[in-house]
This record gives C-alpha cells, sequence and structure tokens, in this order.
C-alpha cells in the first residue's frame, strides 16, 4: 500500500507520517509538502529510524489541481493534514485519482460542503473519512461506541480539555481564531441553533492531570453530521477549553477588531485586518515540542433494554518528547488519522462514499489499534 501525507511534514502532518512509518502494512510513504526543504529534513530523520518501508517526499501545490492529481494518482490512500480550506480541492483531486481520503475536520460548514461528494465517492467505489484526528474523529468514534450499546441515543455531550502546552496557539493560528470567531452551532430539542460565538461558558472535570477546565460553545464538525448519524437524537453539544492565556489572546485581537472581514485600504494595498493577521500569525515562530495533556469527554445517553443509560468516555493524551519529539496536540490529532488510513486501504472501512468517522470506521477495532499506540479510550457505565 502506499499512502500519500499532504502536508506531511506540518505541525499535525509529522504525526501522521510517523505513525504511517512505522505501520508494517504501508509499504511506501510520500511526504508531498509546498515546503520541499522541510519534506526531505524530515524524511531523513525517518530514515534513520528503523521503519521498513520506502519513504518519498514531492513538493506539491494544492491550488495547482493537475499537478496534485499527478503526485497522488499511483498511491492508494490520501492522508490530507493541510488547513481545512482545501478540502475539497483535495477529495476532488481524489476523485479523479481514483485515491481514498481522510482529513482533520472541516469546522462545520466545510465539512457540510464536503458531504456533498458523498455520492461521487460511492459511486466510484471510494471512501472518504471526514475528520478524523481527535476532534472530530476520536469523539465521532466514541458516540458510535455508545450508539452501539444502547437501544437508541438521546443526548451527546462532548468536553475537550488541556494542561500544559506553552504559551501561542497550539495548532494552526488561523483555525483556532475561526473556532473562536465563527458562530457556534448546537443541536437542541431537534433544531440546529445559532449561538455568540464563545458563548455557553461552563466549568466541567476532565481526567487526570487535566483536572477543572473551562469551555464554551464553538463551531465543530461533529455538529454537522451526528444529528443525521444518530437518528432520533435529540441534543448534540461540543465545548472547547482553550487555555485562559490563549483566549485572552484572542478576546484582545476581537476586541480591536482584527478579527473583521471587512475591506480595508492601507497604503494602496486592499486587505482585511483578519487577512493581515492570519499572514502575520503564519510567520511566527511556532512554539516547541513541550509537555502537555490533551483530553476529550464524551457523554452518550439514550436507553438500553428499556431503561435510561448513561454511557461516558474519555481520554488523555501526553506528549511524545522522547522518540517523536511532538506535544499531545499533535499526537491525537495526527496518529488516528494515520492509523485510519492504513485500515481504509486495507479495505476496513464499512462504506464507501463521503462520510464522517461514526458512519465507516469499526468503534471497537479502531480504539484497539488506538490502544496498542496508548492511546487509550476508556468507557464508564454511568449509573443513574
Amino acid at each position: 500500500m502506499k499512502v500519500t501525507a499532504l502536508g506531511g511534514c506540518g505541525a499535525m502532518g509529522r504525526a501522521t507520517s510517523r505513525e504511517l512509518a512505522e505501520n508494517e502494512t504501508v509499504e511506501e510513504l510520500l511526504i508531498a509538502d509546498a515546503d520541499l526543504e522541510a519534506a526531505e529534513a524530515f524524511a531523513e530523520d525517518l530514515r534513520d529510524g528503523e521503519y521498513t518501508g520506502t519513504i518519498t517526499t514531492a513538493k506539491v501545490d494544492v491550488t495547482d489541481h493537475e499537478a496534485l492529481v499527478a503526485a497522488i494518482e499511483d498511491g492508494e490512500v490520501v492522508a490530507n493534514a493541510l488547513p481545512y480550506a482545501f478540502n475539497v480541492d483535495v477529495m476532488e483531486a481524489c476523485l479523479e485519482a481514483a485515491c481514498h481520503y481522510l482529513d482533520l475536520g472541516g469546522l462545520y460548514h466545510k465539512t457540510q460542503d464536503q458531504l456533498e461528494l458523498d455520492e461521487a465517492f460511492d459511486e466510484a467505489g471510494l471512501t472518504a473519512v471526514l475528520g478524523i484526528g481527535a476532534s472530530p474523529g476520536l469523539t465521532n468514534v466514541a458516540a458510535a461506541w455508545g450508539g452501539q450499546r444502547l437501544d437508541s441515543v438521546a443526548e451527546i455531550h462532548i468536553r475537550t480539555g488541556a494542561k500544559g502546552g506553552g504559551e501561542g496557539f497550539a495548532y494552526s493560528a488561523k483555525t483556532i481564531l475561526d473556532e473562536l470567531t465563527m458562530e457556534p452551532v448546537v443541536y437542541e430539542d431537534g433544531e440546529f441553533e445559532t449561538l455568540e460565538p464563545l458563548s455557553g461558558r461552563e466549568t466541567y472535570e476532565m481526567p487526570d492531570p487535566v483536572g477543572e477546565v473551562e469551555g464554551f460553545h464553538s463551531i465543530h464538525s461533529e455538529l454537522a453530521t451526528m444529528p443525521e448519524t444518530f437518528e432520533g437524537v435529540d441534543t448534540v453539544d461540543f465545548r472547547v477549553a482553550f487555555s485562559p492565556d490563549l483566549v485572552n489572546i484572542c478576546d484582545v485581537l476581537i476586541g480591536l477588531n482584527l478579527t473583521s472581514e471587512e475591506d480595508v485600504e492601507f497604503k494602496s494595498v486592499e486587505t482585511t485586518p483578519r487577512e493581515f493577521l492570519d499572514w502575520h500569525l503564519d510567520r511566527q515562530p511556532k512554539p516547541g515540542a513541550v509537555e502537555e495533556w490533551k483530553s476529550f469527554r464524551v457523554d452518550v445517553h439514550g436507553t438500553e433494554d428499556g431503561e435510561p443509560a448513561h454511557y461516558r468516555y474519555t481520554v488523555v493524551v501526553e506528549s511524545r518528547l522522547d522518540d517523536w519529539g511532538l506535544k499531545a496536540t499533535a499526537v491525537w490529532t495526527g496518529v488516528p488519522m494515520g492509523v485510519a488510513a492504513a485500515m481504509v486501504g486495507d479495505g476496513e472501512a464499512l462504506e464507501t462514499g463521503a462520510k464522517p468517522p461514526e458512519e465507516v470506521l469499526d468503534p471497537e477495532a479502531f480504539v484497539a489499534e488506538l490502544r496498542k499506540r496508548d492511546i487509550a479510550i476508556e468507557e464508564e457505565h454511568i449509573e443513574p
């Protein structure tokens, strides 16, 4: 099997590439990135390890459709770790190149656009897994696991939190700013509702060592699929807890109107404050790998044998500093996509088409693979 890790030497892509390089079913790993020098340096680092497969590199401009198709067409699977804005472009290239496809999420609205390609992937006999990082990704699989336990699902509540991680933006500054400034969507009483950004602040407890955090509603891909996947579900909501320092930084940026997308002219250049901010933040030094713990909690409520039932799924993922040199943010996001890419390439996807993880991955089989990599999703039956 040949797998292309698109953006495979970026912050999240490095974890996906390392996972794929260690997978014995992957005979060739192509690390495709706009920065060929960085890709080659990372590939050389991987070759120094105990990996048995072939590791190659390629310079790829994903805005050049023909070049992208040419880069991926002799492989079976594309694991896309690029910013979500490119998801549809990469999916269209995968259809033309006859490749399976996976990504790290589309932040609700992009995911909805991607679902429009469901029929095209199904007719091509291909599988596209939409959002198979940590959240979305592991959270979707956990919800599916709970759904298997229950006769019917009534409510799904997703909470995420972290401890440590250092200063600054934990991953793409553009994506985090989108998460904090776009209007969140929740599903309550069988209806979608759009809320104010940073609303619904709630203090909740996460597993040790993360502990108590304060989260708020945020736009997320789980809401784009779970209300449709779980027939009869009444409520689905999502809250994220970033570090207080990062929330304070973003509060200041929002307060100064630097996230505005209204056109402005400065020294004969037309732009928006947000465009300049994205450009500027993208050029700042990235925080190094430090100790960090990432965690989620997924509560699935419903009925079991005719009685009310509640299952809780939790995970804590720690940085891998000694061997991989990666923060927990990268590990818990990138590894699941690498595991799923190999499973899809091996024909273990449950369906063809463009689907969320809860529809195409067998929860218990996927969770078992993750446990081998020290990503242990724990299940608890909460007594009423």
